[in-house]
């Protein structure tokens, strides 16, 4: 059990976590490999300020299918944090992505992040 107060911003915590899987992943399947760094960049982005409503779908619709298609435990439990923290405090992902703010104070809104959209990482 993991035990945070408000001064946790929920979507960087998910971000912490799905970097986490992102680099021990082993990379053997596509799905873990791929998925956990599409999953990372789209947080990023919308701990940046920079994320849509489009990308908050696709995160969701990322998350079942690694889950789903993953070879090995971790590739299977990584969207947990994702699915979790939307589950329970989807208002702080609108506040990331619609009034530009995060609820904690954690996220640099500002910060400058990488062109590439999430499906520009598998080409």
């Amino acid at each position: 059990m993991i035990v945070m107060d408000d001064t946790s911003c929920m979507v960087n915590v998910a971000r912490f976590f799905i970097e986490f899987c992102m680099t021990e992943s082993c990379g053997k399947c596509i799905p873990c490999r791929a998925g956990t760094a599409q999953m990372h960049t789209l947080l990023t982005r919308i701990c940046a300020g920079h994320g849509t409503m489009d990308d908050l779908d696709l995160l969701v619709e990322l998350c079942a299918t690694v889950k789903e298609t993953s070879l090995c435990g971790l590739g299977q439990t990584a969207p947990n944090p994702v699915l979790s923290t939307l589950k329970y405090f989807k208002h702080e992902y609108i506040d990331h992505i619609v009034h530009k703010r995060c609820p904690a104070g954690v996220c640099n809104m500002e910060a400058p992040v990488a062109a590439e959209s999430p499906v520009e990482v598998l080409a």
